[in-house]
């Protein structure tokens, strides 16, 4: 893990912001939501990690379902689409 996800990890530890078990290459830092930490992903890597246990088609489906859909009462991660092209 890098240097900068570990420290990711520690500025997250004792908040109440959620981390997705098994999606340490999908995390891309961290944001501030009103007033609270969360944790902030790469919606297309968390995609691509489910899809290499499934067909890409149902990767997208169980993350929005699954993930993507979830809330939870504080601490519900945050998914950007990042554009590549900027």
């Amino acid at each position: 893990m890098s240097i900068k996800k570990t420290k990711t990890y520690e500025v997250l530890a004792g908040t109440e912001a959620l981390i997705i078990s098994g999606f340490t290459k999908a995390l891309i830092g961290y944001s501030d939501f009103a007033g609270d930490l969360i944790a902030v992903y790469d919606l297309d890597k968390c995609i691509d990690i489910f899809a290499e246990d499934m067909p890409y088609e149902d990767a997208v489906e169980h993350f929005y379902f699954n993930v993507h859909g979830a809330r939870f009462t504080t601490g519900n991660p945050m998914f950007v689409r990042l554009d590549k092209n900027i």
